[in-house]
């Protein structure tokens, strides 16, 4: 049974169509072609013919010998083919023919006989060739029909006028019966052989298409369900250097892939607790992150009630304190509760004023602006504090940071809360503050590295959390890295904490470049400096 889904099959079914085309084509082509080549052969021995017919009596005509040209015509009418030999005058009327009935009888000038030279209104006197002769049918066969003009010649001028050109003309008539039965017999032959060429052809084609596509094809196949039931050691060998070589040559290439990557998969698995691990500690952190969040804007709302509920009576009390203080002598009893009052009101106030601003956070006000420019200034505001007299600043700015699109104080803020951290942790002995930019893929990081005691994992997990710190009791509220880290989230950024206890903490803030009309301007260029 044929599987016209084969490619085989289809391949062969086209290569017949197409040689079956080519060869109708040709076949078409060549019998039109010998038709034409005959016909024309035909008509030149027609004409031959009637040329020495006109000549022969010719001689008999000028001396009005009746009897003796139509004896003439009578004995080539005799031969094989010919049907009829006639002459008739200019009027139409058959004065000569060898079928003796018709004399006398006048011819349809419309009759598709005389059509050659009696399409128009007048006859014509000379005729091209192709105007002599005509292939008409009868109702038993084909006839090819011949027709010679006798011209009025001077020898003919003593009985005929000088005027007449045309004195009749001589018409033959030949059957095409012999012609039709050799084209037949040709048509028959060019087809039997056509026939026998697309045979040849086919199986010609049948046998090349099995020994170069469908053999390297089943081997291929073969080798396909092969590996796909798992097994990927084995290869394809095609000696070609086609399609199907390359093609052989990129299979192994694939299963010698695969099977790396089944081997690298396998050894994958054995280590895949610990990447399940990974990913779940990073998850973790995404949690956290998420966990903090919801924090800050729980703790934002609360701060904001507790601020408004408590603030103006803590004013009150900061400011009678601060007046019965004022008027209090040094040696009365009073004095060091009323500087305890004021001091640890005080206190209170700045941790309400940095729950005001925790909870007040605004919209970003973004506008161009230089890092390099945000850090040095923030470094001018507290050089000079007395925290900072031990510590050495080392600025690693990269050249060529783009412009950024932030709100400069808030940046500002966050620079701020985390250099002050940083200076509280390295305390009065000092240290090294590391300050470093970098950008990378449309993403400027900011890094602050110090030399300071560092932190624990388990204050790292609550560095951002608000009123967490980790200094002495009235040294700090918890809210700076808290405020921080909403400032970033507020500009799409990152900040990533890193430390590890006695070697110091680094804090990486990372924040996205907007859009500036296609340009970005320059920031400052680089430098690494001591301070």
């Amino acid at each position: 049974m044929i599987r016209f889904r084969s490619l085989k099959t289809k391949i062969i079914l086209s290569v017949i169509i197409v040689v079956v085309v080519i060869e109708g084509v040709f076949l078409y082509l060549n019998i039109k072609t010998l038709s034409q080549q005959m016909i024309e052969k035909t008509e030149e021995e027609a004409f031959n013919l009637s040329e020495t017919i006109r000549l022969s009596i010719r001689y008999a005509m000028i001396k009005d010998r009746r009897d003796e040209y139509q004896r003439i015509i009578d004995d080539v009418a005799q031969r094989k083919g010919i049907l009829e030999v006639r002459i008739f005058n200019k009027a139409g009327e058959i004065t000569v023919s060898s079928d003796r009935t018709k004399v006398g009888t006048v011819v349809d000038m419309k009759a598709e006989a005389c059509y050659g030279c009696h399409r128009e209104d007048e006859a014509k006197v000379l005729l091209p060739s192709d105007s002599k002769t005509r292939v008409y049918h009868t109702e038993k066969q084909r006839l090819l029909g011949l027709i010679n003009p006798i011209y009025n010649e001077p020898s003919c001028y003593p009985c005929h006028p000088k005027t007449i050109n045309v004195l009749g003309v001589l018409d033959t008539m030949i059957s095409l019966e012999e012609f039709d039965k050799e084209k037949a017999q040709l048509y028959n032959r060019m087809l039997l052989s056509g026939v026998i060429s697309v045979i040849v052809l086919s199986l010609l084609s049948s046998l090349l298409l099995r020994r170069f596509i469908n053999r390297p094809i089943d081997k291929l196949l073969t080798a396909t369900k092969t590996a796909a039931q798992g097994d990927l050691d084995q290869t394809v060998r095609i000696k070609s250097h086609d399609e199907l070589g390359e093609l052989s040559d990129s299979f192994n290439h694939m299963i010698l892939e695969l099977k790396r990557s089944r081997d690298a998969i396998e050894g994958w698995t054995q280590t895949l607790e610990q990447r399940v691990q990974e990913r779940t500690r990073e998850l973790q952190q995404v949690q956290d992150q998420l966990v903090q969040a919801g924090k800050m804007a729980a703790l934002g709302e609360l701060a904001a009630g507790v601020a408004h509920e408590i603030n103006n009576p803590l004013t009150g009390v900061l400011t009678f304190s601060s007046l019965m203080l004022k008027k209090t002598d040094e040696n009365h009893p009073w004095k060091k509760d009323l500087e305890n009052i004021v001091q640890q009101t005080t206190r209170c106030r700045n941790i309400v004023k940095g729950l005001l601003d925790f909870a007040r956070q605004r919209k970003p006000d973004k506008k161009e602006s230089d890092i390099h420019f945000l850090i040095d200034r923030t470094l001018t505001l507290v050089e000079n504090q007395a925290r900072f007299q031990n510590i050495k600043m080392v600025k690693e700015f990269k050249t060529g940071m783009p412009m950024l699109f932030v709100d400069a104080d808030q940046i500002q803020q966050v620079f701020m809360n985390i250099i002050i951290n940083a200076a509280d942790a390295m305390g009065e002995n000092g240290g090294t503050l590391t300050i470093k930019t970098v950008f990378n893929n449309g993403i400027v990081e900011i890094s602050f590295m110090d030399t300071g005691c560092g932190m624990s994992k388990d204050h790292l997990l609550k560095v951002f959390t608000p009123f967490f710190t980790t200094k002495e009791t009235g040294k700090g509220t918890g809210l700076g890295l808290a405020i921080s880290y909403g400032i970033i989230q507020s500009h799409g950024g990152e900040i990533e904490v890193e430390s590890e206890t006695g070697k110091g903490s680094t804090f990486r803030i990372k924040l996205p470049i907007g859009k500036q009309n296609g340009e970005m301007g320059g920031s400052g260029g680089a430098q690494k400096e001591k301070v």
